[in-house]
């Protein structure tokens, strides 16, 4: 009996969380309401309060499965090696453009203008918790560098990549994304030159 109660229960948050999506696809998350979602649903408002506070939190929840989802992509080449040289990673084993491209109606209407939380910064975010939170780079001998900034900046250049590369219609492939991805990882640049700079007479 349990066991078809919490069947039954995931059953009916997973098609409020369907159909509020496909909601979402045509009109602002301001113009959806409850009455609609459970409508739409075939459910009732009582199943969706059972689930959901009110529309933000399904709405929370929704784009905290993205970014959990999103996140384990990004630990997956890693998950049974302790130290990581970027140099030797395999390209097959990183999943996460593939990931992107797989979800990629759910991550464009996300980053729409539907909904009114900042969606891009969240990725950084995410993405920044668990370079800080989970990973520990090997810095020169005598750098003087707080590793706190490497990870943010290094966490937001990923997010803005991922961001441009999906808003671009995957301009590339996953497999030519992974490779860029690490090669902006590992190359190091210390001189860079102004264009047209100089003394113009």
């Amino acid at each position: 009996m349990t066991e078809y109660h919490d069947k039954r229960i995931i059953r009916s948050k997973t098609a409020i969380k369907e159909t509020f999506l496909k909601l979402l696809s045509i009109k602002s998350f301001d113009h959806i309401t409850v009455s609609e979602i459970v409508r739409e649903a075939n459910y009732n408002r009582g199943t969706f309060y059972a689930n959901f506070e009110t529309k933000e939190h399904l709405l929370d929840v929704v784009i905290q499965d993205a970014l959990r989802e999103m996140i384990e992509q990004i630990r997956t080449p890693y998950k049974s090696i302790s130290k990581v040289d970027m140099n030797e990673l395999n390209i097959d084993d990183i999943t996460l453009f593939t990931y992107f491209q797989d979800h990629v109606k759910l991550y464009k209407l996300l980053l729409s203008n539907h909904i009114r939380v900042d969606f891009r910064f969240q990725i950084a975010k995410a993405i920044e918790h668990l370079f800080i939170e989970e990973y520990e780079y090997e810095i020169e001998e005598g750098a003087s560098l707080d590793t706190k900034w490497l990870y943010i900046y290094r966490a937001h250049g990923i997010a803005g990549l991922i961001i441009r590369w999906i808003e671009e219609d995957f301009s590339a492939s996953p497999e030519y994304m992974a490779q860029q991805t690490l090669k902006l990882m590992t190359t190091s640049t210390k001189v860079f030159y102004v264009k047209n700079g100089g003394d113009e007479k």
